[in-house]
């Protein structure tokens, strides 16, 4: 025998299995939920629990009116008893106002449902189902900015503006890079399957933005020209951030190229002939591929002794394949490892492609219960740093040949 507890959570689990479908195609619905009723001999065995049970239910339909219960006769021993057998619910509305955090939910899929149906042009129902949890899910300011925007992309579809300069107030790049699939969906335009759900903010591309008909902003490259002869020809600079065709137009030709994952690191690279550094590129490595000084250069690469940093140098070795890395190797962290704090943060793999050495560092930085910990490069001593980087910068090209041999 079924007690209301029961039949509500086989009611919770029949809603969220098919809300969507309710939502997206009608309520028309009847339901009917078995009580798992007693039979003639169940009765006549345990006649003093059937009683409680049928004033529990009893009670909990005088609670809930909407609710019917069916009932039937058996034919005991004792005589004919009355027994409800199921609870019968005409439409969608009767079954959520048993819980409040289905009705609740139901009217907020409702109402936006029905003004999503408002954007010109009309949101296809299986094109935007696999996103209607998200869409409820939004705080009531990002759903409003959501049905502005969809309705202003409908209306001009390739206006070549950027993020920023789309009139849809509230709508800048990290709204857009959050619930950008969200704004595909309602435009009824097709998204990749294997398109990153976890996109990072402002990590918006060209390719991102095309369906929207915008366009990114140029990316900027930060370079430090640490050979003073460089610097002699762009009037004296050390430090330029500028477009990434600018930075390709440079009159350089280095013989060694430093990447550096982190700004305040690179500044402590010295004046060395023949070397630029490049740093700060984040997750926009594909810049690597448009440098047209990179061809012929020595190429090193300094990052955080993290698991993020590994996969970045993974991907720049995946454009470079000549790439050697510099102070991301066990030695370092066991050095230092008293300066290293606990990595919390979601690291994607790594491209198969680092050095033994590289792949030691990186189980290096697993510890014991599944946790992991990151050596930021900033933490590293500057005479330790210096001294380092020094002999990487040094040596001579035969070191680059041979991958096997790890970090510098």
């Amino acid at each position: 025998m079924r007690d209301p507890d029961l039949v509500l959570d086989q009611i919770r689990a029949r809603y969220h299995k098919n809300w969507r479908d309710w939502l997206l195609h009608g309520n028309e619905a009847t339901f009917s939920f078995p009580l798992a009723a007693p039979s003639a001999q169940a009765i006549a065995r345990d006649s003093d629990a059937v009683g409680p049970w049928m004033r529990v239910w009893r009670n909990w339909s005088h609670a809930h009116p909407a609710a019917q219960l069916r009932s039937a006769t058996r034919r005991t021993v004792v005589g004919a008893q009355e027994i409800f057998t199921h609870l019968d619910l005409s439409t969608v509305d009767e079954l959520v106002v048993l819980d409040r955090d289905l009705a609740d939910h139901w009217l907020r899929a409702k109402s936006r449902w029905a003004r999503l149906r408002t954007v010109p042009g009309g949101v296809a129902a299986e094109r935007i189902r696999p996103y209607l949890q998200q869409i409820v899910d939004l705080d009531n300011a990002d759903f409003e900015i959501l049905l502005d925007a969809a309705t202003w992309f409908t209306q001009n579809p390739r206006s070549g503006l950027t993020i920023r300069q789309v009139p849809v107030l509230g709508m800048h790049t990290k709204w857009l890079a959050r619930n950008r699939r969200l704004v595909l969906a309602c435009l009824n335009i097709n998204q990749q399957a294997s398109a990153n759900i976890d996109q990072p903010e402002e990590d918006l591309e060209q390719d991102d933005l095309d369906p929207l008909g915008l366009k990114a902003l140029p990316v900027h490259v930060h370079v430090i020209l640490a050979d003073p002869a460089d610097r002699e020809r762009v009037c004296g600079l050390r430090h330029v951030s500028a477009p990434l065709p600018e930075i390709n137009a440079l009159p350089v030709r280095p013989t060694t190229v430093l990447i550096v994952e982190n700004k305040e690191s690179a500044y402590l690279v010295p004046d060395q002939s023949g070397t630029v550094v490049i740093h700060s590129l984040g997750n926009h490595l594909n810049v690597l591929d448009e440098i047209g000084w990179l061809d012929g250069a020595r190429h090193l690469y300094w990052g955080d002794l993290d698991r993020a940093g590994l996969t970045l140098l993974s991907r720049a070795r995946t454009r470079l394949p000549r790439l050697v890395s510099v102070l991301m190797d066990p030695v370092t962290l066991e050095e230092h490892n008293a300066l290293a704090v606990k990595d919390e943060t979601r690291a994607d793999t790594p491209d198969p492609n680092l050095t033994d050495i590289e792949t030691a560092a990186l189980a290096a930085l697993s510890t014991d219960y599944d946790t992991h910990v990151r050596l930021e490069q900033e933490r590293l001593p500057s005479p330790f740093v210096l001294d380092r980087l020094s002999r990487a910068m040094k040596n001579t090209g035969s070191a680059i040949d041979d991958r096997g041999s790890g970090s510098h």
